[in-house]
């Protein structure tokens, strides 16, 4: 497992990702200069990455950061595996998080990621701010400690 504040505002990738409808969001849309967000890279094969994403989903009615919380967890499930992904994004409760998809695997190039769960915490302005590799039971917190840090809380 790797953690660890970012030492270097490196600025989200700009790419294309897909809605579970097939339509284009780009990554600089994610970006509303108001609050930080958080990108969660999953597959539909990756237990902890499921794990990771419905504790997420749980912790989100209880936060209380006193600001939005905006997690994006992007699938980076090939796209011969994107309607798996889509109908289990959908079929999970994942209230609050927004399921996207990176059918082409431009943002897995982009952000070097090479194992799942991987989670990356972004300030308002879109710059890096914390990135963690892995999932154990616990570590929904730390990232939620890492956002509120993010808002300067």
């Amino acid at each position: 497992m790797l953690v660890g504040l970012v030492s270097f505002a490196q600025q989200i990738p700009s790419v294309s990702l897909q809605d579970g409808a097939g339509k284009a969001v780009t990554t600089s849309s994610l970006i509303d200069h108001k609050t930080p967000f958080v990108v969660s890279i999953w597959m539909t094969t990756c237990k902890p990455c499921l794990k990771e994403l419905d504790t997420l989903a749980e912790e989100m009615p209880d936060w209380d950061g006193g600001f939005p919380l905006r997690i994006y967890a992007v699938s980076m499930d090939d796209s011969r595996s994107t309607k798996r992904a889509v109908a289990m994004a959908q079929g999970r409760d994942w209230d609050g998080i927004t399921a996207l998809f990176d059918v082409n695997a431009d943002l897995r190039r982009a952000l070097n990621v090479s194992s799942v769960p991987q989670v990356f915490v972004y300030d308002k302005e879109g710059k890096l701010f914390y990135t963690h590799i892995g999932y154990r039971p616990g570590d929904e917190q730390e990232l939620l400690n890492q956002v509120r840090k993010c808002y300067g809380k």
